[in-house]
């Protein structure tokens, strides 16, 4: 009777109701959520994105932002919503992918009239076909595999007489389980690191999250594994015997408008890298690669539209630092504490040594709010001052403070070179309100100058800007058009030097040489014998060489 009962239940919330999308994408999105560290730890490859419960949750986040705005959505207006907001908010590889398994989901569940059992096995099915399709060489042991043998096992389920679609949900979640601890048999990096895959685990938490909202229940607990014997230094080998293959720079970016011929652009990306995702949505396309060169790559991209969301990470620097350096000490308490935004390895070291906790993200990486969150939460200190280091991420930053227990303060530090700067001003024991104040007149004394690439042609305040050529910036104006880094940071060195300043900090990209910045460096002291001009080596991406005068 109690099977009966249950069965009744399933039916009436599967087939019979009309389910509510908000509900359910909250369901899975909650259930992710409480498992999105754990799956992260799974992560064999030191790479960027690889923090894919992370990424997967983002990308689930996108989703339930949508359809939260919207709630009334439904049919294929709603199926195209969640395809859309999941592509747009996808990170990594692991939630390009995602994006493609809700998008087949969604092709199949938009244009059915009820959510029964056959229709539940068809949106399975379409994911898998969606997932497969999106990746050029599909690997087995990943997610792809994980969705492909839940689908396979909830259509059986349907061709021997299931008819309620909670059941076979529930089929698909437990095969997708199953297949999850097979993966290390399928993919030997796997196995020599002791742990199954996480993307596909994420899969199988997604499944538990839906299952929970159609039926009703407590997601299940998920077991994620114990270490095995040796566990910690079986994988520290396989971080070592990764860091050999791991290859150039992960790439993502949008490009939106896209005109031009689909088919070409894709097998152009393709042959500029490895791991290629292209993806496209009516008007949009998302690209993912490993590239040796980043550049060429997001030159060709903007000739076919206007790109967003640029994202460059250098793989092979984050994986020597994960294999060559220690881990880092438990921090000890402290009054107040400082969490900065920064790219770069020198940047990193360098905010480290001054005491911030650093997050990845800035210029063409923005990071989320959830990344402040998350870092502020870290440092258990009562209060924090935030440093993001870009003008676009002051917003993000000052949202952060309704989200956490801690006080928090922002410093609107519109580069890194200038959150640099105002960290002279931070005293970890003094009273917060007064580091902050001081942080504050620092920050307002500061003149920013910076050099950057142009990725495409236009008009810039009246000015013509060829693609390649260097950008000048000063307090965020134009101020130069040339045809090298030298030529740009010359032209502002009048302005940043003339600006009243005492002392000059040029922050070197990884895109400028050593020799090149200590002569722009002589440069700068020549034009006044009192001026301190110092080269600080900060690696940062896109920004060859950034200049801050106090």
């Amino acid at each position: 009777m109690e099977g009966t009962a249950e069965r009744s239940q399933g039916e009436h919330r599967g087939a019979g109701a009309r389910v509510d999308l908000k509900a359910v994408v909250a369901t899975a999105y909650t259930t992710l959520t409480a498992n999105a560290a754990r799956i992260d730890e799974l992560n064999v490859y030191p790479v960027p994105d690889g923090d894919t419960g992370t990424n997967m949750l983002l990308t689930l986040r996108s989703v339930l932002e949508s359809v939260s705005q919207s709630p009334d959505l439904s049919g294929e207006v709603a199926a195209k919503a969640v395809s859309r907001a999941a592509l747009m908010g996808a990170r990594g590889n692991s939630g390009v992918i995602l994006s493609q398994i809700l998008r087949g989901a969604c092709d199949v569940l938009g244009k059915a009239s009820s959510c029964d059992a056959r229709t539940i096995a068809a949106a399975l099915s379409g994911a898998k076909e969606r997932a497969y399709a999106a990746v050029g060489e599909p690997v087995e042991g990943t997610m792809l595999s994980v969705i492909k043998d839940a689908a396979e096992l909830a259509r059986l389920s349907v061709e021997r007489g299931e008819n309620d679609p909670v059941e076979v949900l529930r089929v698909a979640a437990r095969e997708a389980h199953a297949s999850v601890k097979r993966t290390p048999e399928l993919l030997r990096v796997l196995k020599e690191a002791g742990v199954v895959d996480a993307g596909g685990m994420g899969v199988a938490v997604i499944l538990d999250g839906l299952l929970a909202a159609l039926s009703g229940e407590e997601p299940a607990p998920v077991g994620l594994g114990e270490e095995p014997e040796g566990g910690g230094e079986r994988l520290r080998e396989t971080v070592a015997h990764s860091a050999e293959e791991t290859w150039g720079y992960c790439t993502e970016f949008i490009v939106d408008g896209f005109s031009g011929d689909e088919g070409e652009f894709g097998k152009s990306i393709h042959e500029m890298g490895e791991s290629v995702l292209v993806i496209s949505d009516r008007d949009i396309v998302k690209v993912h690669l490993h590239t040796q060169d980043p550049g060429s790559a997001l030159t060709y991209a903007g000739g076919f539209g206007r790109l967003s969301g640029v994202k460059v990470d250098d793989m092979e620097a984050q994986t020597r630092a994960r294999v060559e350096e220690p881990a880092a000490p438990s921090r000890p308490a402290v009054r107040l504490g400082v969490v900065a935004a920064s790219r770069g390895e020198g940047n990193r070291k360098l905010f480290e040594s001054a005491g911030a906790l650093v997050i990845e993200g800035g210029q063409g990486a923005n990071p989320s709010t959830e990344d402040f969150v998350r870092a502020v939460e870290s440092l258990g200190a009562p209060a924090v001052v935030l440093l993001p280091n870009n003008k676009n991420v002051v917003p993000t930053a000052r949202s952060v403070g309704e989200l956490v227990e801690a006080e928090v303060y922002v410093v609107p530090t519109k580069s890194i070179a200038g959150g640099l700067a105002v960290l002279v001003g931070y005293d970890a024991e003094e009273e917060p309100e007064d580091v902050v104040e001081e942080m504050c007149e620092i920050e307002e004394a500061l003149h920013y100058a910076e050099v950057t690439r142009a990725v495409r042609d236009a008009w810039v305040e009246g000015r013509e800007v060829r693609e390649g050529e260097y950008i000048g910036l000063l307090d965020g104006k134009l101020r130069a058009v040339e045809k090298s880094v030298r030529e740009a940071a010359l032209s502002l060195a009048g302005g940043i030097a003339g600006e009243s300043a005492d002392f000059v900090t040029l922050l070197r990209g990884k895109d400028l040489g050593e020799a090149e910045a200590e002569e722009i460096a002589r440069y700068i002291r020549g034009l006044d014998d009192d001026l301190v001009v110092e080269v600080r080596d900060g690696g940062q991406p896109l920004y060859p060489l950034q200049m801050v005068a106090e």
